[in-house]
């Protein structure tokens, strides 16, 4: 089984370079037209700037050589077209841009969506893997994550890389025009002195930069818990339900009060903190201005002597300082491109998880009896990273047709049991058999086709009623109307809007239908009936119902699925007056495994349990309810 942790062992990325070039390769991944558009945005952006220093510079060349006014005006007038063109396709490329970074950032939700759907349950029951992926979804959040890379973080490496290369091209450009007065402004010595020029904003501005990080992470230390708190103000108010508490007990000075309070202090060491990483940021911009100072002077020493005009002077300069600058600006955010790519990297190592190799592929043998036989042959079982045993040594046998009820306390192993029998997990130690044959060599789908199940945490989709129920675009309408009336919510659902057509919530619908979690409930369990499996499971999926009417949906399900094996999970004894056999789990082991009446008659787990239930379930309430369930039972046509 690969694990979250195992796939990131086997991909190191330690270096912050490596792990921005595997984020660079899944962006060219999603969309391979991403990058090129980006670095010609990036090139037209920069080469405006450096479009601007140029024709200043060639015009003041043309005045100090005294060219005509035509000359000066060709010039000009190439300057504006070439402007004109640049700005055209400069807003061609960034409405272009901004396409892709959408479509990679829509690309990589359905990557992620997909590869959620195809890696195995066991991963995503990893928590180191949970732990990422909601690193990753806070990242997202807080810096805007991939789409911010593209946007800011591409374009400025990208205009970096294009400003050293105007730079080396400037400084090579220097050494050719030859001055025989100075020999240093002629051999390695001169374009050493720039480089030290240039470096030493560099230099400065990582101080800089490495002094405001500190600072900048003290301040986010400080504010985080003035943040939650105003959160906790705006998620509470925002919730019409809690103004029953404020308004009923004028609790508005209260809230307020502490809201003032909670933001007053976190502006102030916000202005603090702004304050302190702005005496360190003026430092870089000053030394930029030393080093142009510097500049001018070695350039303008080739000027003095005749060695180059005094517009290629502005020229020169110009492009120097556009490389300073553009590092510095790479510098100031480094960090948080950094941020991003330790996020992102969550991402990149979730998309290289293998697929789930689905085991097993042998058919189900085909039976119109249903006689499938299971057995748990000394089972245990551990969660993903953990330690401890959710499972201990089970060994159980459920008979051919054969009412289980399987009861615990919470926390006792009765869903990681139900887990393991429909292969989500695999057991940890020994083996699961269905007719003598371990379930994980059957193919998956066919064995799985053998179970309908109902878990507690059950999920619906935003879908209609009767895809809902059958799973499919392609119901059976009279089907779904018998599964409703099985599972007691049948005349809920005539009185909808579309009836079985109506879609559940209004996530994707403004004619959806909101249903409570006890009608909810219901309908999960309809859909597990109408898929009319030869195994029944029924995973306290009635938890959020009253005793009585849990014992109701019980009994009716029973006597509607006559002749098949079930097995009914929960805490509470509803299922347990009309099961064949009843099965205890404790702390993960079978400690009992009876009848009703021969658990009650010795001490024990289940005795207790029933005994403390024991008045939902008297002879009069269940007669009751068993006259409801038989005139309810019959099938409810469209």
């Amino acid at each position: 089984m690969t694990t979250f942790k195992d796939a990131e062992k086997k991909k190191p990325a330690s270096n912050t370079v490596v792990r921005a070039l595997r984020v660079v390769r899944v962006i060219y991944e999603l969309d391979s037209a991403a990058l090129p558009v980006e670095f010609m945005r990036a090139l037209i952006t920069v080469g405006i700037p450096y479009l601007n220093i140029a024709f200043l510079g060639l015009v003041l060349n043309q005045l100090q050589q005294r060219a005509s006014l035509q000359q000066v005006m060709l010039l000009i007038s190439i300057f504006l077209a070439v402007r004109f063109l640049l700005q055209l396709c400069g807003g061609w490329f960034n409405k272009r841009a901004e396409d892709h970074e959408t479509a990679v950032k829509r690309r990589l939700d359905r990557a992620v969506t997909e590869k959620l759907l195809t890696v195995s349950y066991s991963t995503l029951q990893d928590p180191d893997m949970r732990k990422a992926y909601a690193g990753a979804q806070a990242g997202q959040s807080y810096n805007g994550g991939l789409s911010t890379l593209m946007k800011t973080g591409l374009q400025d490496f990208f205009s970096l890389l294009i400003a050293i290369g105007f730079g080396i091209a400037t400084l090579v450009s220097l050494m050719k025009p030859p001055v025989a007065a100075i020999a240093w402004l002629n051999d390695v010595r001169y374009p050493f002195m720039i480089l030290i020029l240039l470096f030493f904003p560099v230099v400065v501005g990582i101080w800089s930069v490495h002094h405001s990080d500190r600072i900048q992470l003290k301040l986010i230390e400080t504010i985080i818990p003035n943040n939650r708190r105003f959160t906790y103000f705006f998620n509470f108010t925002e919730n019409i339900f809690n103004h029953q508490v404020i308004r009923l007990y004028h609790a508005t000075d209260l809230v307020m009060n502490r809201e003032r309070e909670s933001n007053d202090n976190s502006l102030q060491q916000l202005w603090d903190g702004e304050w302190q990483i702005a005496k360190y940021g003026h430092w870089p911009n000053l030394a930029i201005a030393v080093a142009v100072i510097g500049l001018y002077i070695l350039v303008g020493a080739k000027a003095l002597l005749g060695s180059l005009a005094i517009g290629s002077v502005m020229i020169a300069v110009g492009y120097f300082q556009q490389l300073m600058t553009a590092a510095y600006q790479f510098l100031q955010q480094v960090g948080m491109y950094v941020n991003m790519v330790d996020y992102l990297q969550f991402y990149v190592d979730f998309l290289a998880l293998p697929d789930h190799e689905k085991s097993g592929s042998l058919p189900v043998e085909k039976r119109n009896d249903n006689e499938f036989a299971i057995q748990f042959h000394d089972v245990s079982f551990k969660y993903p990273g953990s330690d401890e045993w959710a499972l201990r040594h089970v060994n159980l046998t459920l008979n051919i047709g054969e009412r289980l009820a399987l009861v615990g306390r919470n926390g006792s192993g009765k869903t990681t049991l139900i887990k393991l029998l429909v292969r989500l997990f695999k057991p940890t130690e020994g083996t699961i058999t269905l007719n003598d044959i371990d379930i994980q060599k059957y193919d998956e789908d066919e064995y799985r086709s053998l179970l309908g199940v109902v878990f507690q945490d059950f999920r619906l989709f935003a879908y209609s009623i009767a895809e809902n129920v059958a799973a499919t675009t392609q119901p059976d309408r009279d089907r779904v109307w018998q599964a409703l009336t099985v599972a007691d919510v049948a005349d809920r659902v005539k009185r909808m809007p579309e009836t079985i057509d109506t879609p559940i919530t209004t996530a994707l619908s403004d004619d959806g239908v909101d249903v409570s979690g006890g009608e909810a409930q219901k309908i999960a369990i309809a859909r597990a009936w109408y898929k009319n499996a030869p195994i029944m499971i029924l995973d306290e999926p009635t938890a959020a119902l009253d005793p009585i009417s849990e014992y109701e949906i019980y009994q009716r399900f029973d006597e509607l699925i006559e002749g098949k094996t079930a097995i009914y999970v929960s805490h509470r004894m509803s299922s347990t007056r009309f099961s064949q056999r009843i099965v205890v789990l404790d702390h993960g082991q079978l400690v009992q495994d009876g009848t009703h009446a021969s658990l009650m008659a010795k001490s024990g787990i289940y005795r207790d349990l029933f005994n403390a239930q024991a008045q939902y379930y008297t002879e009069d309430r269940i007669k009751a309810a068993r006259k409801k369930v038989a005139t309810s039972v019959a099938p409810v046509a469209n």
